[in-house]
Formats: C-alpha cells, sequence, structure tokens
C-alpha cells in the first residue's frame, strides 16, 4: 500500500536524519563549539540568523537545527506508527524510547549551554552524549521494526524468529548484560571527549607513558580507562559471536547480527588508534563516532532479536501418540 510504502521512505529519512544530528554533536564537542551560540537557547546569540558565522556557531547552530527538524520527523513517524500499528509492542517501545530520549538529550543540550559553568560539567555532557546513542539506535529499531510489519501477510499472527528456533536463557542474559556494559564503555570514551582526555597519553598507543596503570582522576588515566574497556568489549565480542555460532546455527539472524558486531568493534579499534596516532583529526574522530553508533544499534539488534530473557515461556502441548483412552503430550518451548 502506498501509506505503507510512505512510512517506509519516512522511517529512513528520520533514520538518516537522526545519524547526522549524532554526528553534528560529535564535531560540537571535537571542535569545542559548545559556546558557538554564547549561552542563549535555542537561537543564536539570541538571533534567529545570527550576524556573524565563525565555524563555532556554524557547528552549533547547524546541531541545533538539525535537532529540531529530526525531533519533528520522530514525534511524525511515532504518531504515525502508533496509528498504524497500535496493537503491536514493539513499535510503541521504540517508539516510546525514540521520542523521549531525543526529548531529554535535548534538554540536557539546552541546559549545558544556558547554564555554563554551573551544569556543563564533563558527567553531565557524557550523559547528553549517550542518550543521543540510545535515541539513534531506538530509531533504526523502529524503522527495522516498521519493515518487518510491512512483510507479515494480512490476517496472519507473526511468528517470531525466537519462537521458530528459540535460544537459551543463557544467551539473552548474556546479550542483554553486554549491552549494557557496551553502553558503559561508550560513556568512557564520551568523558575522553569532554575532559580533553584524547591525547593525554600523546601519540603512544597501546601504551602510556611509563606505565599502564596511570590514576584515573588524571587525562591519562580516562584515556587508558577508556583502551582497556573497549579491548575487553572486543573479546566479549569474539566470544558471543563464536558460542552463537556453534550453539545457534538455525538462527542465521543472530549469526549474522554477531558477525557484523565483532566487525564493528575490530573497525572501531583501528579508529580509535587513527584517532590517537593522527593527533585526534576532526574526520577520524567522526569515523570513531559513526562506527559506535552503528555498533551500538547492531548489539541493540541482537537484544531485540533474542527478545527479554524475563519474559515466562509458554508450554505447548503436541500430542504425539493417540490411543482410545488416553493421549500422550510432548511439551514444546514456545
Amino acid at each position: 500500500m502506498l501509506k505503507h510504502r510512505l512510512m517506509s521512505i519516512l522511517a529512513i529519512i528520520t533514520s538518516f536524519g537522526a545519524y547526522i544530528m549524532l554526528l553534528l554533536g560529535a564535531a560540537v564537542t571535537k571542535t569545542d563549539s559548545g559556546q558557538g551560540c554564547g549561552n542563549s537557547w535555542p537561537f543564536c546569540h539570541g538571533q534567529l540568523i545570527p550576524e556573524s558565522l565563525p565555524i563555532s556557531t556554524v557547528y552549533e547552530y547547524s546541531h541545533r537545527i538539525m535537532s529540531g527538524a529530526d525531533s519533528l520527523l520522530i514525534f511524525v513517524l511515532v504518531v504515525w506508527s502508533w496509528w498504524t500499528y497500535r496493537r503491536d509492542f514493539r513499535i510503541k517501545l521504540f517508539g516510546f524510547m525514540s521520542l523521549f530520549f531525543v526529548v531529554l538529550q535535548a534538554i540536557l543540550g539546552a541546559l549545558t549551554v544556558v547554564y555554563e559553568g554551573t551544569y556543563a560539567k564533563e558527567g553531565l555532557l557524557s550523559l547528553h552524549f549517550g542518550f543521543s546513542l540510545i535515541s539513534f539506535a531506538s530509531v533504526i529499531l523502529l524503522t527495522m521494526r516498521i519493515m518487518q510489519m510491512q512483510k507479515l501477510v494480512p490476517g496472519q499472527p507473526e511468528r517470531t524468529a525466537q519462537q521458530v528456533a528459540p535460544v537459551s536463557r543463557w544467551i539473552q542474559i548474556v546479550v542483554w548484560c553486554l549491552t549494557a556494559y557496551t553502553y558503559l564503555v561508550v560513556y568512557t570514551g564520551a568523558l575522553v571527549g569532554h575532559a580533553s582526555a584524547t591525547l593525554a597519553c600523546g601519540q603512544q598507543f597501546p601504551t602510556c607513558g611509563s606505565t599502564y596503570v596511570p590514576s584515573f582522576l588524571t587525562a591519562a588515566g580516562i584515556q587508558v580507562l577508556h583502551r582497556y574497556s573497549a579491548a575487553s568489549i572486543w573479546f566479549l565480542l569474539l566470544a558471543l559471536m563464536v558460542v552463537i555460532i556453534r550453539v545457534a546455527r538455525d538462527r542465521r539472524d543472530l549469526i549474522w547480527g554477531s558477525l557484523w558486531a565483532f566487525v564493528l568493534v575490530s573497525l572501531q579499534a583501528l579508529s580509535g588508534m587513527a584517532t590517537v596516532l593522527s593527533g585526534a583529526q576532526l574526520l577520524v574522530a567522526l569515523l570513531h563516532t559513526t562506527i559506535i553508533a552503528g555498533l551500538f544499534s547492531v548489539i541493540c539488534y541482537l537484544c531485540m532479536q533474542v527478545e527479554w530473557p524475563w519474559r515466562k515461556r509458554r508450554t505447548q502441548q503436541t500430542p504425539i501418540v493417540s490411543t482410545n483412552k488416553a493421549t500422550l503430550y510432548q511439551h514444546e518451548t514456545v
């Protein structure tokens, strides 16, 4: 139908807009342009169109304009998808998360600008990036879910991959815990940028001066903390990929998802090295942000596919032997 095709186009445009919004936010941080519009918000220096446009103002105001435009697109997409697929829980969940976190990160960004010197601390700015990443991943998942729903045959109930080829609960727990851990590691990377610790170890890699464990209260310690935690993610995703290939051979979605996650985390490690060795060049830093956005979205996709580990599994009875007196049943986990 035409309306479904238009919804898919809107979802793709909104996803691309969310990526541009995330990228411009990273550019503002990398170029230290947070005060490019002064302490006024939402306008720039109190003006709709600033009189002067230095590069810091261009970065900051472009980020604000893109955030406002994509927030409107997210609102339209969420309302439209909720109305069209009002019975689907995932549409409601991803739509709510997309809208909630884009509003939350906008409020947080406004506070860091208006109350510079009081609220604009490194930790709070790191939260701003973390919420933006959740908003981006939620829009991606909403887009994927809309496309999944459009492939369903009208009148036939949906059978998810988990129902067709269920995975064990321990795999579900591992995937969800790994996602939570990856999100925490993202904050260490955001803290590196906001604490100006990108080159705290100079252009040395993997060492940081003469010590392997500097104080984590210093800029060098923040850099090393991120390096170690990012390295642990690489090993964990490698182990996850191997395990899924061995124990979930019938789940092509999980196999491909874990493979993409490992490829992206490897590229993320290489881009992190390149960021240090290049002296924190802007294009390399933006590539680093792009890859982490893709990686986090893929890991969230794995969560969606394995479903919730705390969800109760229904037991379905299937007759296997029938007699005149009784029927024996085989229990299947659904």
